[in-house]
């Protein structure tokens, strides 16, 4: 018997007999190699447009590039966290498979289970896709003077779920987003000033 045929010989043996240990271990370092990658470029994205609104300091007064960072990095969070959960919801769904689990069945039965999560926590839910929405359209930034119908003054921070609203008697309101119905913003370009 020469080399190559021995070499080969013995691969098929340990494929044979190490299969389903060799693609576990390479459903892992997929799966993190996958998720280091996607995370970096969204890191890189970030990063470029944060700097990319530093060298255009003449252009745009400083609140409206704090906002524009504000919202690339906001961004930049929820893409983060889509990537880490869907990589490693494929990732655990693959592992599952190769054990032999019916994950057909465990799907079905984590449908129903986050439908029930689901609903029971739509508030919570309503809060993060409003403050998604609130960051994407740039309804409000730090900064700005809002009067979002129960408490109005300037806003401090902007989250997912809440907003920080310090009024003019010094009291600062956290108001989740999904609270929100309407806003008022009068330090946006359109508002008209004081007095008129």
């Amino acid at each position: 018997m020469d080399f190559y045929s021995t070499a080969a010989q013995w691969i098929t043996t340990v494929w044979h007999d190490w299969s389903t240990l060799i693609r576990i271990v390479l459903i892992l370092i997929g799966a993190v190699i996958l998720r280091s990658l996607l995370l970096v470029s969204v890191r890189k994205v970030v990063k470029g447009i944060v700097s990319g609104v530093n060298n255009k300091s003449g252009t745009t007064g400083a609140l409206a590039q704090a906002r524009l960072v504000q919202r690339a990095k906001t961004m930049g969070s929820v893409l983060g966290n889509l990537i880490t959960w869907t990589v490693y919801t494929i990732a655990v769904t693959m592992l599952l498979s190769e054990l032999g689990v019916a994950v057909g069945a465990l799907i079905a039965g984590a449908g129903i289970i986050g439908a029930a999560l689901g609903f029971g926590a739509q508030n919570l839910v309503r809060d993060l896709l409003s403050g998604l929405f609130i960051v994407l359209e740039d309804q409000y930034g730090v900064g700005d003077k809002v009067d979002l119908g129960e408490a109005s003054g300037t806003v401090e921070n902007v989250g997912l779920r809440v907003t920080q609203l310090r009024d003019s008697k010094g009291t600062l309101w956290y108001v989740r987003n999904g609270e929100i119905l309407r806003v008022g913003n009068s330090s946006h370009k359109n508002a008209a000033p004081k007095g008129k």
